[in-house]
């Protein structure tokens, strides 16, 4: 017992010297950056801190590594001159490049530029997650960020009415309710891993090859009109005067073959409750 309260004593002791010893190397750049201390003090200060990081670390870390009071100063000074030498090269090779590509970069990328590719990268990941996971609810969730970033993208080109569409229709009702389904579901509750396993990679493989050499081939060769930018304007009042005018018919048209799908699963469901029942009766 009076052993182990031993170890657990120098243990403590041990990371409280390695953290001292942290916030002396950042003390120390502190100091000579908004305190004017000078470099040879800065660079004695921060060796120091590096032999107490070390001897910090031998206790966790350089456990095989002995390091006496004789081996530990110069194991240090190794340690410091390593990471003087990484220090100098990140800031006085790296950091101004880095530095300055990111300005030539932001100069050329606008804001909204990246906000597409943020809303296509979002959805396209979402899309893929859907379709090459194994477990159904993760498969849900991801259909879930491939329909917020769809929504993103009626945004971007000032479409507010199908953007709020998708985030009402498709999230807020047919994801929810497959969520509801796949929790509701007896025989997929039991075990959801096992409710995508079989996964047809080489069909879809080619399928999605197929996709993006098409989309890619239009993408490149077709003749895109370039339209000047325009005010951002509702188009709501438009589409419902669209569709109780010019377009009534269609959307009457559709909204009766909805209709129509939805009673044919209303009629299976139905058939398949029966047929159980009757399967459990007998």
């Amino acid at each position: 017992m009076a052993e182990g309260s031993s170890n657990l004593r120098a243990y403590l002791v041990r990371l409280a010297v390695l953290a001292a010893g942290l916030f002396a190397v950042i003390g120390a750049a502190l100091l000579h950056e908004l305190g004017g201390l000078g470099l040879g003090g800065t660079l004695a200060l921060e060796y120091l801190a590096v032999c107490a990081v070390v001897w910090g670390l031998n206790g966790f870390i350089f456990r095989r590594l002995v390091l006496s009071w004789v081996s530990l100063p110069v194991f240090s000074a190794a340690v410091f001159g390593v990471l003087f030498f990484v220090a100098y090269f990140l800031g006085g090779v790296v950091g101004p490049f880095v530095v300055d590509s990111a300005g030539r970069f932001v100069g050329l990328v606008r804001l909204a530029d990246l906000v597409f590719y943020a809303m296509a990268v979002m959805t396209i990941a979402g899309a893929a997650g859907c379709a090459f996971s194994r477990n159904i609810i993760y498969s849900a969730w991801s259909l879930l960020f491939a329909f917020l970033g769809v929504a993103g993208l009626y945004v971007m080109l000032g479409a507010d009415f199908p953007a709020v569409a998708q985030v009402l229709i498709y999230v807020g009702g047919v994801l929810v309710l497959i969520l509801f389904a796949i929790m509701l579901t007896k025989q997929i509750g039991e075990d959801p891993k096992l409710t995508n396993a079989h996964l047809g990679l080489p069909a879809g493989a080619a399928l999605a090859a197929l996709t993006v050499g098409t989309l890619t081939w239009m993408a490149v060769n077709a003749p895109w009109k370039i339209a000047p930018v325009v005010s951002w304007e509702p188009i709501s009042s438009a589409l419902g005067i669209a569709f109780l005018t010019d377009f009534l018919l269609p959307f009457e048209v559709a909204s009766v073959v909805l209709l129509a799908a939805l009673v044919g699963a209303v009629v299976i469901a139905r058939k398949e409750i029966k047929e159980t029942s009757d399967t459990v009766l007998e």
